[in-house]
């Protein structure tokens, strides 16, 4: 059955349709098709049409994928209003998200509703995630953390991978600029009742040099060479339907690769590599008045560095760097509809997180644990949502969130919203007890966030403001341990505060054969300890993107501006200057199986920087030759 898989797995799944207790789950799954791209799941982590959802959501299809033809996740994002995203390299370079001004470990990253990434870091890194082997992605901006728990302050971001029928299958080369070469295939195989995809990718590139130093620091090296990288995945994901009320749903993925990297100073490693994976089976029992799921699933995010062979040549005799992380994670879920206008969901989750490094971390393993309950109900024209959650990581004390929303639906086309959530992140490894630097006596960072949001549609024009703010204390920083001594020791202290003022619009239009859309993004974000703007966040950001449609040619044509921000790489006070990039592209359909894509990326040749020292990529291009059986 055509993406069934989407349809269990989309999010921690919950089939609500609000009055399902005579439908069938084959019916609920059809249903769920039928709206594919309209519907969203992981804002209330239950079915709703994403023009009833109250909050800021972005979603990417597998169709919208192939049309942007994007290098990495981050290309995908930045498209978003209210996200800003910095890079240091090339698309398999570190890459972070800034979601409506808060930090870049403020958003939460779930794969098919698991959470991944590093404890140590307290962040997944978004470009391990190999944009190939995605079917979809939704964006939660704003407070989730009363569904999602820690880490869900700026926003959640969840990618569900590759969905297809039996039978059905998908192979693809491209090439590019800096030597780029990748491959990727994607098969669908089984039968009505075990429907599994099998999905691989591999890619390399000699990439460029990724670090000019600007000399503020006196151990940068300049190393002068490209730096180019290789990774490889390969994924299994599927269900396996035994009888009409019990389907057991599978989801494996691993990835590997290797990074050359510009050392920072003089004496750490020049290539980084990482090993993660994450394996996962969730039950679903659909009973006659109420929807259970549990699921069960491990995962691991690793990254070594090769320190030791960098430092042998200079005269050191130090070992790689290795961090790992190991979580093993339960969750359950029951939901309840009541008549047709109402629904509950109750859920408890338990996850264990454990480090593996040759640093001696004072501790290396910790619990969490939670519990929430979130409802909705409709009085007429009125929508009302509320969800409360209570988390215990670790040592640190226990958090309560929550979140609550009013809506009010003057017509099928125009609905207005008002909601208020609470948040927190929970400390890294690093931050608790990295040696001789952590700081066990911190606690969780929290935020509260209130937003307006108008939403219009119809069948060719749609429009989504959003005004915001949010104030986070308790940020975490580093300072010394004792300020009156210039020789003391620094560490991670909870010190700082933030106050962010934003507003977002994103508005689409079809037009003859054309597709419009454009996004507008103001933030002030502001360090109330310092007084200055916090690092990389530009105060104005829009986004213009054109698609147009002319018999077997497609055409797309991408404008990014980026305003000038601050950053305070190497301690030094720094000004990135604002920057307007081009794309374009062209698609040749030669019949409906075949395909030939090209893509110039920075069309201009633009000079830029999302980060201090790193150079953004010059003038790119690919070409990608896509085959559908």
């Amino acid at each position: 059955m055509k993406k069934k898989l989407i349809a269990l797995s989309i999010s921690s799944l919950l089939y609500s349709s609000l009055s399902f207790a005579e439908q069938t789950n084959t019916a609920l799954i059809n249903k769920t098709l039928k709206a594919d791209e309209t519907i969203v799941v992981t804002a209330n982590r239950s079915i709703q049409d994403k023009f009833d959802t109250l909050a800021a959501v972005d979603i990417f299809t597998r169709a919208n994928i192939e049309q942007i033809q994007p290098l990495s996740v981050s290309d995908l994002l930045r498209r978003v209003a209210g996200i800003t995203i910095t890079t240091q390299g090339t698309s398999a370079h570190k890459s972070s998200a800034f979601i409506r001004g808060t930090n870049s470990d403020h958003v939460l990253v779930l794969v098919n509703g698991v959470r991944v990434g590093s404890a140590t870091l307290g962040v997944k890194s978004i470009a391990d995630i190999p944009v190939q082997l995605i079917e979809r992605i939704e964006i939660i901006r704003g407070p989730r953390a009363a569904l999602w728990g820690s880490d869900a302050v700026g926003g959640v971001i969840q990618i569900f991978t590759r969905d297809l029928s039996p039978g059905e299958g998908q192979v693809g080369v491209k090439i590019g600029s800096n030597s780029l070469y990748q491959g990727y295939g994607a098969l669908g195989f089984g039968n009505e009742d075990h429907s599994y995809t099998f999905t691989a990718t591999a890619e390399k590139s000699d990439g460029f040099d990724v670090i000019v130093p600007n000399g503020a620091n006196m151990f940068t090296v300049d190393q002068n060479d490209d730096d180019g990288y290789d990774r490889q995945s390969v994924g299994l994901a599927g269900t396996s339907q035994f009888t009409k009320q019990y389907t057991l749903e599978l989801n494996t993925q691993y990835d590997q690769g290797t990074t050359e990297i510009d050392t920072n100073t003089l004496y750490s490693g020049d290539e980084s590599s990482y090993e993660n994976y994450h394996f996962l089976l969730r039950n679903h029992l659909q009973l006659e008045q109420v929807y259970l799921q549990l699921g069960l699933s491990t995962s691991q995010d690793s990254n070594e560095d090769n320190y030791s062979d960098y430092n042998d040549d200079n005269g050191f005799n130090n070992p790689n760097s290795l961090f790992t992380t190991t979580r093993n994670q339960v969750t359950a879920l029951a939901q309840r509809p009541f008549a047709d206008s109402s629904e509950v969901t109750a859920g408890v989750e338990w996850y264990s997180e454990s480090i593996d490094s040759n640093n001696e971390y004072d501790k290396t393993k910790r619990d969490a644990s939670a519990f929430f309950v979130t409802g909705r109900h409709n009085i007429e024209q009125i929508k009302l949502e509320a969800s409360v959650r209570y988390d215990k990581v670790g040592d640190i004390n226990g958090e309560t969130t929550y979140q609550l929303a009013a809506g009010y639906q003057v017509s099928d086309q125009l609905l207005f919203s008002l909601s208020h959530g609470t948040a927190f992140k929970a400390p890294s490894f690093n931050d608790l007890y990295y040696p001789f630097s952590g700081n066990p006596d911190l606690v969780s960072e929290t935020a509260d966030s209130t937003e307006f949001l108008t939403r219009y549609q119809n069948d060719f024009f749609s429009a989504e403001v959003s005004i915001y703010q949010t104030n986070i204390d308790n940020l975490i920083e580093w300072a010394p341990v004792d300020s009156s001594d210039p020789f003391s020791p620094w560490q991670p202290k909870n010190i700082a505060q933030a106050e962010i003022l934003g507003a977002e619009a994103t508005i689409s239009a079809d037009i003859a054969d054309t597709s419009n859309r454009l996004t507008l993004s103001h933030v002030d974000a502001e360090d109330k300890t310092t007084g200055k703007q916090l690092a990389r966040r530009p105060h104005f950001s829009a986004n213009y993107n054109f698609f147009y449609s002319l018999g077997q040619l497609e055409f797309t044509f991408d404008v990014r501006y980026q305003g000038s921000s601050y950053d305070n790489a190497n301690a030094e006070d720094k000004t990135l200057k604002a920057y307007t990039l081009l794309d374009v592209g062209v698609n040749y359909r030669l019949n409906d199986q075949l395909s030939l894509f090209a893509k110039v990326t920075n069309l201009t040749d633009k000079d830029y920087q999302t980060a201090s020292e790193y150079p953004g990529a010059e003038r790119g291009y690919s070409l990608t030759l896509d085959y559908k059986f």
